[in-house]
């Protein structure tokens, strides 16, 4: 989970960080901004970065309600929750729909209750994976993701948009994926199942490429059995 706080006063930063550390959050990044401008920058240069904002409404020149409707121009998804002092701004704020207000000083009891929420919301949401390249910050849904090709240390991931370089192994990217949505057929190759046309006795064929996957006799029991059970759960919806 990538978390942003944008808060001004240092009491208030060190209080919710308190509060996040005291979650399982080996996998949490939790990174501070003081100001609304220095996290439109970086929305700006990286859409889809972070899961959760944590907003301060009352900042110097651009409040947390302008800088939280500039976000949304950039991202639909992220979860904001607005810090405040006060409640006479909230109606204000409706707009760039926030998830939920903290008052501050934010008390443990009511922060675990909104946490909590939070991750029961990211893990029914869609899945997404996260690299650099060229030095920038990219996050991908997993759902948009055609598939994925191994080329010696980089791992090439070709999406409906684009195609991405990323210094890292295919094993690396596979760790990150929905494995309800992407599954590995070759030890150089993982395919989306929303993606199958066909497969035959020794490559798929996938919808919005040309390009034929080959599929290893080590993989293709496994990748049959999976790929069922995604299409019976697709019949189901």
């Amino acid at each position: 989970m990538n978390i942003a706080i944008c808060e001004d006063n240092k009491e208030s930063i060190v209080l919710l960080k308190d509060h996040i550390s005291r979650f399982d959050t080996k996998n949490v990044n939790v990174d501070v901004y003081d100001n609304g401008e220095s996290l439109i920058d970086k929305y700006s240069v990286s859409s889809h970065i972070y899961d959760v904002v944590f907003m301060d409404m009352e900042m110097g020149n651009m409040n947390g309600i302008e800088t939280a409707n500039i976000i949304r121009e950039y991202d639909d998804h992220v979860i904001i929750v607005f810090v405040t002092s006060h409640t006479k701004y909230m109606r204000e704020s409706f707009q760039c729909l926030p998830f939920r207000y903290l008052l501050k000083p934010v008390s443990y009891e009511e922060f675990e209750d909104v946490f909590s929420k939070i991750c029961a919301k990211l893990s029914k949401e869609r899945k997404t994976i996260s690299f650099n390249e060229n030095k920038k910050l990219v996050r991908l849904y997993c759902d948009d993701i055609i598939y994925c090709e191994s080329e010696g240390h980089y791992t090439w991931i070709y999406t409906k948009a684009d195609k991405y370089k990323v210094c890292k192994s295919l094993s690396d990217i596979y760790k990150q994926v929905d494995f309800d949505l992407l599954h590995r057929v070759h030890k150089s190759y993982v395919v989306n199942f929303s993606c199958v046309q066909s497969v035959a006795e020794n490559n798929i064929q996938l919808y919005n490429t040309r390009q034929l996957i080959p599929i290893s006799r080590s993989y293709k029991k496994d990748f049959l059995k999976k790929f069922t059970n995604f299409i019976e759960r697709e019949m189901s919806l």
